[in-house]
């Protein structure tokens, strides 16, 4: 995740974030809070983005 930038508010920063998170088999459900925990997150962006790349809260993300 971005360490120079820790707003994620655009969809660029959010689907970098997941790309990584993706990478590291971050559970779907644990996104939100763990992006929380390094600044302010767009939760309605957020969703739109983990629907993007197929993922909902009942699955893992899988690379």
């Amino acid at each position: 995740m971005r360490t120079h930038s820790a707003r994620y508010d655009t969809r660029e920063s959010l689907m970098e974030a997941l790309r990584e998170l993706i990478a590291l088999q971050v559970p779907a459900e644990d996104v939100a809070p763990v992006l929380c925990t390094i600044g302010p997150v767009d939760l309605d962006l957020l969703a739109d983005c983990m629907d993007d790349v197929g993922l909902n809260g009942n699955r893992s993300i899988a690379a």
